[in-house]
């Protein structure tokens, strides 16, 4: 008697979870939703974008030298980041507002780290950049690379996953 009940009962819970993933599959679709990727919680640019400052397509003109900047992070040992500045000739502005013609676009890294130098924004490259604004008045990108974008042959690339 026992084993027929917990057969019973492996039974029952095993189509319990068939039917709760095919209805929850399917509800995914009917709402225009993937159950395989990450969503964003943000209704809108507007209020994913909320901290950005100035979003510009322009033309790297130069890169500074790498010096070692304070990461703002309180830690007991060294919390110093390398920085390499990048002077970009601004084309045109997309959003925000800013007067002079050049900005300082601020790296993370070195340009003799080869990882670092594997994404950096080289002479020459046009590039369209989402941009917060540092308290000294320079930049860095919205969010890692996801605020970094090359313009190559017409198209517009990015390093983000």
């Amino acid at each position: 008697m026992d084993k027929k009940r917990i057969a019973f009962v492996t039974a029952a819970l095993s189509l319990s979870l068939v039917v709760g993933s095919v209805a929850g599959l399917n509800w995914d679709k009917k709402n225009n939703h993937s159950s395989l990727g990450v969503e964003s919680s943000f209704n809108s640019l507007e209020e994913e974008f909320w901290n950005v400052d100035l979003i510009v397509r322009g033309t790297v003109l130069d890169e500074g030298q790498t010096y070692k900047k304070d990461s703002g992070v309180t830690t007991k040992g060294d919390n110093s980041i390398e920085i390499t500045p990048s002077t970009i000739q601004i084309s045109e502005v997309l959003y925000g507002t800013e007067a002079n013609g050049t900005i300082t676009y601020l790296q993370h890294g070195s340009s003799t780290d080869i990882e670092a130098k594997n994404i950096f924004l080289n002479k020459s490259e046009e590039v369209i950049l989402i941009l917060d604004k540092t308290e000294d008045e320079k930049y860095w990108s919205y969010n890692f690379d996801d605020g970094i974008w090359k313009v190559k042959n017409g198209k517009v690339e990015s390093n983000t996953l």
